[in-house]
């Protein structure tokens, strides 16, 4: 619309901290300890919750066939590199009066979207959520994830995501969002054995010979420092 700026996507985080005042949260606590809220009094605000039907619920059916397919596929491309995790989008007409964040956080936990087998820590769900009335999105991890994927990797997705978001291109801001996602989780896999500290074994080579040592057993600090 002529005058009004492009919307930018509104970058919020549900399962990491209490969507409803942002304190951080763990696993296993019943109700938020900074302000006391909890997914059973959501619940019964939010009323009987929707049936979705992953990885892709159009309910507020933009999606044409073919535009539905293509990012049916692109779903199927990281399941298929990382079976691991569980990907799904909604694309929902959602209540204005309802912050965005606890629309994720009620979907994510009372929608379908996820097997029952995906509990806490066995959870590894992503869920990209757009309110499409007003061209905005935000994501939500699974506790399984929390320990990879922090707030500032979301936000990269998100904003892979949001040039199309803003020229109401649902179906591409949903593909972005999953190839940056990909690239994202690409890349910490790599430096998973590097941040733990492995290192692949080698064959030792006596350094007295000349030789160089092998880079698993090298060291900083002399020989006094060994043992």
């Amino acid at each position: 619309m002529k005058g009004i700026a492009p919307r930018r996507l509104r970058i919020l985080f549900a399962v990491m901290r209490c969507p409803a005042c942002r304190h951080p949260a763990l696993e296993h606590d019943q109700a938020c300890t900074q302000c006391g809220f909890s997914l059973d009094a959501l619940a019964q605000s939010m009323g009987i919750p929707p049936m979705l039907s992953g990885p892709v619920a159009d309910v507020a059916k933009v999606l044409s066939k073919g535009r539905r397919h293509s990012v049916q596929r692109a779903v199927h491309a990281l399941h298929q590199r990382f079976p691991q995790v569980s990907f799904a989008s909604v694309l929902a007409d959602l209540s204005p009066e309802v912050p965005l964040a606890l629309h994720a956080f009620w979907l994510f936990n009372k929608g379908s979207l996820f097997s029952a087998v995906e509990r806490g820590g066995d959870n590894r769900g992503v869920l990209f959520l757009v309110d499409v009335p007003r061209s905005r999105a935000v994501a939500m991890i699974g506790y399984g994830l929390e320990p990879f994927v922090n707030e500032t990797i979301l936000e990269v997705c998100l904003n892979a995501a949001s040039g199309s978001l803003a020229k109401e291109d649902f179906a591409a801001s949903i593909e972005s969002f999953i190839r940056e996602l990909e690239r994202q989780i690409t890349t910490i896999v790599q430096q998973l054995p590097q941040a733990l500290g492995y290192v692949e074994d080698k064959l030792w080579v006596d350094s007295s010979l000349g030789e160089d040592v092998a880079p698993s057993l090298q060291t900083v600090g002399g020989s006094d420092d060994l043992y």
